[in-house]
């Protein structure tokens, strides 16, 4: 029997134009890795402050947004966020499967992905469980168990599933796998929270960092 596949979280599309800006910073970014610290080619730097500013000056939103822009800006998954290798979902019955490929611009140790890149994946591979019961959430704690290095330059795959489900929280474990091998697996719990209640934990975030 075929699994249910569940429609993925909504967010509004990006433009030809920005899915190109996007990708095109996507590839400075890795290719900033290649570069020795020492070269002189000042038309480098020109180009970026350029394109810097002009990114700057077409900037008409500030911190907050509403959710259809908000997801648009993950720093896993977010289409619009250039730092997102970017990792994509599908909901399958009970289960979250994600696919993600790291670039050596998130390397750790030589050809392996960072470790707080890896746990900062299962958090949010684990996170879209939240979807399955339609509920806003925050992470309660995060277990993360390193089994072996995760290689960057390769698709990796994140399996979700909830485990135990009460009124105020969940339980979910997941793992990732390269080639079926797990390099890395986590418990996570997860806290419901009202919409009202959410709404304004993140107010006072944004209280606290003075930007609107």
């Amino acid at each position: 029997m075929s699994e249910e596949r569940r429609p993925v979280h909504p967010h509004t599309p990006p433009s030809g134009a920005m899915s190109r800006t996007v990708e095109a910073l996507r590839r400075a970014i890795r290719a900033m890795h290649h570069i020795h610290p020492e070269h002189r080619d000042a038309s480098l730097a020109d180009a970026a402050e350029s394109l810097a500013a002009d990114l700057e000056a077409a900037g008409t939103l500030g911190v907050r947004q509403e959710s259809l822009l908000r997801h648009t800006r993950s720093p896993l998954s977010g289409v619009m966020n250039p730092l997102a290798p970017p990792m994509t979902s599908e909901y399958l019955g009970d289960r979250v499967v994600s696919t993600v490929t790291f670039n050596e611009a998130f390397q750790g140790p030589p050809a392996c992905v960072h470790g707080g890149f890896v746990a900062a994946l299962l958090d949010e591979a684990l996170g879209r469980a939240r979807h399955l019961t339609d509920r806003n959430c925050v992470t309660g704690s995060l277990d993360v168990r390193y089994r072996r290095p995760t290689p960057v330059n390769v698709e990796l795959k994140v399996e979700a599933r909830i485990e135990e489900l009460h009124e105020r929280k969940m339980l979910v474990r997941g793992a990732i796998t390269h080639d079926g091998t797990v390099t890395a697996e986590a418990e996570a719990v997860f806290v419901f929270l009202e919409t009202e209640k959410f709404n304004a934990l993140v107010t006072d975030a944004r209280n606290a960092s003075r930007q609107q």
